[in-house]
């Protein structure tokens, strides 16, 4: 059995915190955060918190693979949760060539979409890091 390193630690610690912030932001105050502050063009009152839920979930998996001690009980949960930050940024980067956004909308995706590119270079750091 393979102990957790202290990076994958990190990244677990860090998907927990995105995890819950952009559950709250999605799930609990999607009325201000994406109508109010970000002027998204759609009213879809149940997609957002449905992807606000996909966050909460992700936050939580993550906190308790936090907790693990060995690398084989989250790496099927690393691998998903790599597979779905994967899968996220490609929507958002088909959001950003495909659908005509506003100012502040366009500009809150590609901030997202750095975000995620970032996160995900991490993690896929982080997997070959502890694969080794």
């Amino acid at each position: 059995m393979t102990e957790i390193q202290k990076l994958t630690k990190i990244y677990l610690l860090l998907a927990v915190l995105a995890g819950f912030i952009f559950a709250f932001l999605y799930l609990v105050i999607p009325d201000i955060y994406i109508y109010s502050l970000t002027q998204w063009p759609f009213n879809d009152p149940i997609y957002f918190r449905m992807f606000g839920g996909t966050f909460l979930v992700f936050g939580l998996i993550s906190l308790m693979a936090y907790f693990k001690k060995e690398w084989e009980e989250v790496k099927l949960f690393f691998e998903l949760a790599l597979m779905w930050i994967l899968m996220v940024l490609i929507i958002n980067i088909f959001e950003l060539a495909m659908v005509s956004l506003p100012a502040v909308t366009f500009t809150n995706t590609i901030f997202n979409t750095i975000l995620l590119s970032i996160y995900l270079l991490l993690g896929i750091y982080s997997w070959m890091k502890q694969r080794v």
